[in-house]
């Protein structure tokens, strides 16, 4: 599944780059599709974050993304690195005495608001929220140059940065310049640029079940069934990583799936869930057959190592097994996957085909799947372990894979 964003920079009067604004996209069609913007929202957030990655998007500088009242009243926000997003606030909410606090919240954690479209700031409550805010943007296009000057004046006084939006010629940019502006956004800069990235798609039958999981009260949740979720859908397990990944605070090398849910915490996994929720696609035929082989791979992959008498192993060879194909369904290479992820030293190394004990059981998984016995031979000399009991754990293998995708299966699990 191909998702896109589009990126537009800011830059300073100098014209280099401050930071870039991320807009959403549905396709290589460079307009804004007209959909629910707590929708565009949250797709923007994951395919940034956690698709393309902001190494690649913004080359790390800060990402200022709209947030919708909804989104801001659900502290959405606090899920991110504060020096990595700028909170973009729309002109349309409603300033409320409750917003104000989230914004003050917001502040306190170390992000930088903006308010976006500015053409008044005389009303009681934006007035109060000027205490929080960073940076106020104003549409050149849309405002007088005396609205300008008016809240150019007390944008000095508060010590708030002016961006100027819209600015398309050379002549507008020195204008901005001679008013006070700081920062500059538009055509003259450039137009939006389309990133794209190969995705992962989730199972809503995986997420819906975690949900209902998530939901009851905190001593009630069973955490082993929300890890057996995780463990029987890969793109659910990629997405944890990532957000282990790119948490500074969490980041340490993940040897299994239930590690990795562990150390991420039952708070920060619903909110995550709720974001999830976005995602409507079902995957291809052709990336639904990798992932279903996938799992069957990650099961092969425990039982062998545990048939070898590496029991407290079993469940680093399973998330070997689970990730080894990640690099086919995002078509690029293992290296570059792999460097994204939190994961142990060995996985690491196997997963780049480096030998090590995980490798050589992955590639025995490997053989028996494409029936390359005479491969298998020399191997086998050398273990104890027989073929016949390597095609015994195969076929488990595939009855527990088809158990999983049984669509009956999965309803109960839904409404149970």
């Amino acid at each position: 599944m191909e998702v896109f964003v589009a990126r537009q920079p800011i830059v300073d009067e100098h014209k280099n780059v401050y930071g870039y604004e991320l807009l959403y996209r549905n396709s290589k069609e460079n307009t804004f599709p007209q959909t629910d913007g707590n929708k565009a929202t949250r797709e923007v957030l994951i395919n940034s974050f956690l698709t393309i990655g902001l190494e690649r998007l913004s080359q790390n500088h800060p990402c200022f993304i709209n947030f919708t009242e909804e989104l801001l009243m659900d502290k959405v926000p606090e899920y991110f690195d504060p020096g990595k997003l700028v909170v973009e606030i729309l002109e349309d909410v409603n300033w409320n005495g409750d917003l104000i606090k989230v914004c003050r919240e917001l502040k306190e954690k170390g992000f930088s608001i903006a308010l976006d479209d500015v053409m008044s700031i005389e009303q009681r409550n934006i007035q109060e929220l000027l205490t929080y805010v960073d940076i106020i943007k104003i549409d050149i296009r849309q405002s007088s140059k005396t609205i300008r000057t008016e809240i150019g004046k007390i944008a000095q006084d508060k010590n708030i940065t002016l961006l100027a939006e819209k600015v398309e010629t050379a002549e507008e940019f020195n204008q901005c310049m001679r008013e006070g502006f700081e920062l500059f956004q538009g055509y003259y800069i450039s137009r939006p640029v389309i990133v794209s990235a190969v995705d992962i798609p989730l199972y809503r039958s995986s997420y819906f079940p975690i949900i209902k999981e998530l939901s009851v009260e905190e001593e009630d949740i069973n955490l082993d069934r929300v890890i057996q979720i995780f463990e029987r859908d890969l793109a659910l397990t990629y997405k944890l990583l990532r957000l282990i990944n790119f948490s500074s605070s969490l980041s340490k090398p993940v040897q299994s799936i239930k590690q990795a849910v562990q150390l991420f915490g039952v708070e920060p996994l619903k909110k995550w869930m709720y974001v999830f929720t976005v995602e409507e696609e079902s995957p291809a035929p052709a990336s639904q057959e990798t992932m279903k082989s996938s799992l069957q791979r990650a099961k092969m992959c425990e039982q062998i190592g545990i048939s070898m008498g590496h029991n407290r192993l079993g469940e680093q060879y399973f998330l070997t097994g689970l990730l080894s194909a990640v690099n086919v369904i995002m078509q690029c290479s293992s290296e570059e996957v792999m460097n994204t992820l939190p994961l142990d030293t060995a996985i690491h190394e196997a997963l780049n085909g480096e030998d090590n004990m995980h490798r050589l059981i992955l590639d025995i998984a490997v053989a028996v799947e494409h029936a390359e016995f005479e491969r298998l031979e020399p191997i086998l000399e050398k273990m104890d372990l027989s073929l016949s009991e390597l095609l015994e754990i195969y076929g488990q293998a595939i009855a527990w894979t088809e158990q999983l995708y049984n669509p009956h299966l999965q309803m109960e699990e839904v409404y149970s």
